[in-house]
């Protein structure tokens, strides 16, 4: 596919062709980046309103659903650099985000599915590119322009994320002050751990086609441990409870392999900006559909205005040089 084995022509009005693998490499970066924001931003919804005990179940058919899909794709795509020494770095990865899927589903429940994705995606954002500076020695000796883009986004980022919070109305205000402060700590964990777990897979330095299985066995591994903590059966109410739960295990797959063809087109800064912008797509899932909050409120409205912000900021993140 693409540039190297086969010329990219265009017809001519001299009757000639001329070469378009930049705008190949263009539509197909557009492809991954549909593909990566509209699953990762609807992931969630399918079995948000599913009643559980725990939320340690939910993590458990998530990891699943994700584990037979990256198996599948492991048969078709081949693992033959997969060693036993290449194996545990991605494991590792896959523990982190199997902490980070529950602390997830906790904020998704306690403080509405717009709210917690809101501030647990600027975070991942911000944390991989410290994360990048300290550890992989990115970013290095910013200039006056560039630090001042920085400070600028960082800023519009709390902003958005301070809107998102302290919006106001819906099932929201009706609960706690404990149960929202919970999950205001769990939307910060998940926005801490989801921007660290790619970090033991890129230290083993394998390509992620390679790394995604076994970063799925150890999704899968943790959310198991994570269940039997927490002492309840896996067993689900209703029969379709099983689909859509095992929907929102593929629809972060999916997601996921889109960010992996992403970031092979585009590299790895500007794809991961733009994965974030699910959090769009996320917050209109969570107004329109879910009700959470409820469509034309005054807390609809700053959670809206919240989500852009932060994906702003985001954006001039991931785009700084």
């Amino acid at each position: 596919m693409g540039c190297r084995s086969t010329p990219c022509m265009l017809p001519s009005r001299y009757g000639s062709g001329l070469p378009d693998c930049h705008s190949e490499k263009h539509m197909l970066g557009i492809l991954y980046a549909l593909i990566t924001v509209l699953a990762w931003g609807t992931w969630l919804a399918p079995s948000q309103n599913i009643p559980l005990k725990d939320q340690q179940i939910r993590v458990f058919y998530v990891a699943s659903a994700n584990l037979l899909l990256a198996f599948v794709i492991g048969l078709f795509q081949g693992l033959s650099g997969l060693t036993g020494s290449v194996f545990w770095m991605p494991f590792a990865g896959g523990l982190v985000w199997a902490v980070s899927g529950l602390c997830a589903f906790t904020a998704s429940a306690r403080l509405g599915l717009a709210r917690a994705f809101g501030i647990w995606a600027p975070l991942n954002i911000i944390v991989s590119l410290i994360c990048g500076r300290l550890l992989f020695g990115e970013f290095q000796n910013p200039g006056r322009s560039t630090l001042s883009l920085l400070l600028l986004a960082v800023a519009i980022i709390i902003a958005g994320v301070l809107l998102m919070v302290f919006a106001k109305g819906g099932v929201e205000e009706h609960r706690p002050k404990k149960v929202l402060v919970t999950g205001l700590f769990a939307a910060l964990g998940a926005g801490v751990l989801w921007g660290i777990y790619f970090i033991p897979i890129k230290m083993a330095g394998v390509s992620m086609w390679i790394a995604a299985f076994p970063m799925a066995v150890g999704i899968f591994v943790g959310s198991t441990v994570l269940m039997f903590l927490a002492g309840q059966p896996p067993r689900l109410d209703h029969p379709g409870h099983y689909l859509r739960i095992g929907i929102t295990g593929l629809l972060w797959s999916v997601g996921n392999y889109g960010m992996l063809l992403l970031v092979g087109r585009i590299g790895a800064g500007k794809g991961f900006t733009i994965a974030q912008l699910s959090v769009v797509v996320n917050a209109l899932v969570g107004i329109y559909w879910l009700k959470e909050p409820p469509p034309r409120t005054r807390a609809a409205h700053m959670t809206l205005v919240g989500c852009v912000l932060a994906t702003v900021g985001g954006i001039l993140l991931g785009n700084l040089k």
